[in-house]
């Protein structure tokens, strides 16, 4: 199993990309903890807290869930369908 989190690339394209925890090496906080929080300033100097992990920066992060290996989502689409196979 696995704890996948959306997080937001810094920059202007607002590129999104899923990181993984392996479930086994990490509880959902210990993972949600890897991604360290930082102060930073746009371009026009308004301040604002990042994350980051792994020298990667992103704008945000979202826990999706906890998800089988096989099963884990690639799209939003496939996210959707799996909350609500979930819910049922």
């Amino acid at each position: 199993m696995k704890h996948l989190f959306r997080a937001t690339k810094i920059g202007w394209e607002k590129e999104k990309e899923g990181v993984w925890f392996d479930s086994d090496a990490y509880s959902k906080e210990e993972a949600e903890a890897e991604f360290k929080p930082y102060q930073g300033t746009t371009q026009r100097g308004y301040p604002y807290t990042g994350y980051e992990r792994d020298g990667q920066k992103y704008h945000d992060v979202t826990y999706l869930g906890e998800f089988e290996d096989d099963e884990l989502p690639r799209s939003d689409t496939e996210l959707l369908d799996a909350i609500l196979k979930r819910k049922k």
